[in-house]
């Protein structure tokens, strides 16, 4: 057991990013590395770890059970060394006043002004930064540790390691081309959509990728068209008639594009707004952002 202690950092961080992308050449593009170097950094990995990791095949890879448990623990090491590295990075440069706020899409101007405003109240002095994240993070930099905290929707790969505090709600609506049969309508049912085909969320972002195709909801997963990284993508693909998307309704008033109309699903369960951050984090300021955060969302929703 002697060797486990030898395994490095790097190689966590290779294999949690071959976790996500299942393909060992997919994985090394997303790095930078060449392909042969990876696969024999995670040959190394196992011998030193003493038992497979992935099992191989034609299309790609799949984590063995044991890789499925050193994953957990992969990520929140990674994760807390890069969160360490950026802080001391902070601290050099003598950067102690800034909250790094990750998001994968708009939340609304109503709840980002009162958290802003508030934020702002509760500690003068500090600045927000918001950075948008894709969607191949899933956590929206958090476990990075490039932000400190996120504003994201739920169900997340690997939200295990995050708090978590509910937002809001928002119901489901869908975005179509404005010459798709369905566009005249004024409201949908997921009946109505069972048979088409969705611009997707990238593969690796897993139970966030099948909220969003209602997999759930139809029993199966549906017809996959285009898979895209960003919101902005994703209108592209819909304007385009690449196929159809699930989003928030929030999005509905924020994200006005040529070309494109939004019916709500009146049968699709809402999603989730969550804050979220490291788990276990003690960090009075961030609490501060949390309180805030919470309170902000009551006075924009107050049923």
């Amino acid at each position: 057991m002697d060797t486990v202690w030898e395994v490095s950092l790097r190689l966590l961080s290779y294999f949690t990013v071959i976790a996500e992308e299942l393909h060992i050449t997919r994985a090394a593009e997303r790095l930078h590395i060449a392909q042969p170097a990876l696969s024999k950094a995670v040959r190394r990995l196992e011998r030193e770890m003493g038992f497979p990791l992935l099992v191989r095949h034609r299309s790609g890879v799949a984590l063995t059970p044991a890789g499925q448990e050193l994953l957990v623990t992969a990520r929140r090491l990674v994760g807390e060394f890069e969160q360490g590295v950026v802080r001391a990075q902070r601290a050099h440069r003598g950067e102690h006043r800034v909250l790094r706020v990750g998001y994968h899409s708009s939340i609304g101007p109503e709840l980002m002004n009162l958290v802003v405003d508030g934020f702002g109240a509760v500690r003068p002095g500090w600045h927000l930064e918001f950075r948008l994240a894709d969607w191949t993070d899933p956590t929206a930099c958090v476990l990075s540790g490039a932000c400190d905290l996120a504003l994201l929707f739920v169900p997340v790969a690997g939200q295990e390691l995050l708090d978590v505090e509910p937002l809001r709600r928002d119901r489901r609506w869908v975005a179509l081309s404005e010459n798709h049969r369905l566009a005249d309508r004024t409201e949908v049912s997921l009946a109505d959509l069972r048979d088409e085909a969705f611009v997707a969320l990238p593969a690796s972002t897993g139970p966030l990728r099948d909220f969003w195709l209602a997999t759930g909801e139809f029993g199966e997963r549906p017809a996959i068209a285009v898979e895209v990284t960003n919101a902005e993508d994703m209108f592209e693909a819909v304007s385009a008639g690449q196929g159809i998307a699930l989003l928030t309704e929030t999005s509905t008033t924020v994200y006005r594009r040529p070309g494109i109309v939004y019916h709500p699903v009146v049968d699709a369960s809402p999603g989730e707004l969550v804050i979220a951050w490291p788990r276990g984090s003690a960090d009075p300021v961030l609490r501060d952002f949390v309180a805030v955060a919470l309170s902000a969302a009551r006075t924009a929703d107050p049923s």
